[in-house]
């Protein structure tokens, strides 16, 4: 049994082949330049972040820290004597580990400075009071414990605040009855300039 080949026979024409489909390389140049453009985009952020960082200048002096950026500077002070520039009271103790000055500025000088004291007065809550009383000046709202629109500026223990609002600058002197005589807290925040 033999069978039959089952093909074309010998000398008839070959059918043209069809051309092979052409290939669509669109997208593959669309998906390249995307991550060209990535390449590039993460190359450039690092290369402006090295730039940043090499002008980033950090000064640490005990308790003095510096940081100086182009885009402004950070200063925390806590060995200041007196940074707050509000009156202390006569023979009141400062308490070394309380109070510091915090400024933040932008490059063109403007910025906001925060600066606190603390300290320690040996005469009783009404005496401190009226010292403070003749010597703050008519800008400052006496409150006591409890009262006042101003509470949210003042420690929520003391008895006795007197405080000044101008504007965004805000000063503050808290009194604080104690065992051993007064607490006294000195705060003022706003702009660099008024500090």
């Amino acid at each position: 049994m033999s069978t039959a080949p089952t093909g074309q026979p010998i000398g008839a024409p070959v059918p043209p082949q069809p051309p092979p489909p052409k290939r669509n390389d669109a997208v593959l140049w669309i998906l390249a330049i995307v991550g060209g453009g990535f390449v590039v985009l993460v190359l450039g952020g690092l290369l402006l972040a090295s730039l940043f960082i090499r002008h980033v200048h950090v000064s640490d002096s005990g308790k003095q820290v510096e940081i100086e950026t182009p885009a402004g500077a950070l200063r925390v002070n806590n060995d200041r004597l007196h940074s707050t520039g509000l009156p202390v009271y006569p023979d009141a103790k400062r308490i070394e580990s309380e109070g510091s000055g915090v400024e933040l500025s932008a490059p063109g000088g403007a910025g906001l400075a925060i600066a606190t004291e603390k300290y320690m007065a040996s005469d009783d809550l009404a005496q401190v009071s009226q010292w403070y009383q003749q010597h703050l000046g008519p800008g400052y709202e006496r409150e006591e414990h409890g009262s006042g629109a101003h509470r949210d500026h003042v420690s929520s223990s003391a008895d006795v605040a007197f405080v000044y609002e101008k504007g965004d600058n805000v000063r503050v002197v808290a009194l604080t009855k104690k065992s051993n005589g007064v607490e006294i807290e000195l705060v003022r925040i706003g702009t660099k300039e008024v500090q």
